[in-house]
């Protein structure tokens, strides 16, 4: 039977994405402009609400399991980053998902038992409507309304599926039942006293291991923090005051982002190929235990750090399994140490874009006022022509050379880099260039500063 509070558990998440889904519907008549953009959030959200409860379900190890929150967090993603393409027709990859979700939700349903079949067939049916209807919609009352119609029907749809889907009763495990079993069922090891033990030796120091975790931890986020603060040009404007902890935030997301991608993946690969070896080495450190065969001590002693590693990693696996906030200390043991590399070693190597989250406050702002800047540059334009009259004639240069109808040569520079040493060895290159007859002029385009554009970046480097 199904525990009290996993089922107010996800009937409370149900609610939460179904109040989501009705947000999204509204968004599109409130926020104007910043629409699109905001509707991402909630489908991040439903992203991660998803993930987290096929992480808990019995389908926790099935990759199939996280299709939904997966395409969930891309168009999330799409429309937070990438609003602009949005509004210029490129919402087909919304389509896209919304279809290959819907499918995916139909296929999985027929593999369920007839009670969770129908309300998962229904939301895959949802999905390929609500791609349908995008479509159709667009052309009538426009992109972003539609796009707020879809994806407010399209949360709702979770919410409900949650709400109504029979709630999983997991039974416990022989791992769990029996104390003296191996955590890690893949591994085939008969049961032995020795892992009882090993079990009430890790429970009974759990709670120092996770003070200790807590406190590096945070004091790697201080540190970070620290860094930031000194590296970046604060400015007394609200970006420039909140730049540090924005960079420190991004900081905290790179390392789940590596956890998740990388360093677990990883481990749980080096864990299945080396079970081999791991089986030989209890078989091999239990019969000493017994008495039955002799191992040398330095052997012995390696052999059985090595051990009590593995176990407590698998111990931690499964709390992980039972418990968000366990699964959140997991991952950020695994991946706080490779971002430590990284917000170290950012300035010496010069990764100014995603491994440098110093540029992320930036990239913020630029999401904010990207769908602005069109309008200001035309409306510069315009003033100008108002204050001097006259057309495009005012913005014509005529470099010397270029008349009549004879040949000429110009160079076009485009992104030319960070101001480090890989630009300026670029440098006597260019005036060599320059200094042909038959080259007229330069033109220098798009970003011009790396990373973010700074004012007091200027002068060095462009």
């Amino acid at each position: 039977m199904p525990s009290i509070s996993g089922v107010i558990k996800k009937r409370i998440a149900g609610a939460l994405l179904i109040a989501l889904g009705v947000l999204a519907l509204t968004t599109p008549f409130a926020a104007g402009r910043w629409s699109v953009a905001i509707l991402g959030l909630p489908l991040i959200a439903m992203g991660v609400a998803e993930a987290y409860i096929a992480f808990t379900s019995s389908r926790g190890t099935e990759a199939s399991a996280y299709l939904p929150s997966a395409l969930a967090f891309l168009a999330g993603n799409v429309l937070l980053l990438s609003s602009a393409l949005v509004h210029h027709g490129s919402f087909l990859l919304l389509i896209a998902i919304l279809t290959v979700d819907g499918f995916g939700k139909i296929i999985a349903a027929w593999r369920r038992s007839r009670p969770d079949r129908l309300p998962l067939a229904f939301n895959g049916l949802v999905d390929l409507g609500c791609a349908a209807v995008v479509w159709y919609l667009s052309r009538f009352i426009g992109v972003v309304q539609a796009i707020g119609i879809i994806i407010g029907v399209y949360i709702a749809a979770a919410g409900w599926r949650l709400l109504m889907v029979q709630v999983e009763s997991f039974a416990p495990d022989a791992a769990a039942r029996v104390l003296n079993l191996h955590p890690d069922p893949g591994l085939g090891v008969p049961g032995n006293e020795s892992f009882a033990r090993l079990r009430s030796e890790t429970d009974s120091g759990s709670h120092f291991v996770r003070d200790a975790d807590l406190l590096w931890m945070s004091t790697l986020g201080i540190v970070f923090l620290a860094i930031h603060a000194g590296r970046m040009p604060l400015t007394d404007d609200m970006l420039g005051r909140i730049s540090p902890f924005v960079a420190t935030v991004g900081d905290v997301l790179m390392t789940l982002v590596f956890a998740m991608v990388l360093m677990l993946p990883a481990r749980l690969a080096w864990r299945r190929v080396t079970r081999p070896v791991e089986r030989l080495a209890w078989s091999l450190r239990l019969d000493a235990e017994q008495g039955a065969a002799r191992v040398n001590p330095v052997a012995d002693r390696l052999m059985r750090r090595w051990l009590e590693a593995r176990f407590a990693f698998s111990l931690r696996l499964r709390e992980a399994r039972r418990s968000l906030p366990f699964a959140l200390i997991l991952l950020l043991r695994l991946g706080l140490p490779v971002t430590a590399f990284f917000v170290a070693f950012n300035p010496i190597w010069g990764f100014s874009w995603y491994f440098n989250t110093e540029s992320w406050a930036t990239g913020i702002y630029q999401k904010l006022t990207e769908l602005r800047v069109d309008p200001w540059r035309a409306n510069m334009i315009d003033a100008v022509a108002r204050a001097y009259g006259g057309g495009d004639e005012l913005f014509r240069i005529d470099p010397q050379g270029t008349a009549g109808n004879g040949d000429f040569s110009f160079l076009v520079i485009g992104d030319p880099g960070e101001g480090d040493a890989s630009q300026y060895s670029l440098a006597s290159r260019y005036l060599k260039l320059g200094q042909s007859d038959d080259v007229k002029f330069l033109v220098i385009s798009s970003d011009v500063i790396y990373p973010a554009g700074a004012i007091e970046d200027y002068e060095a480097k462009f």
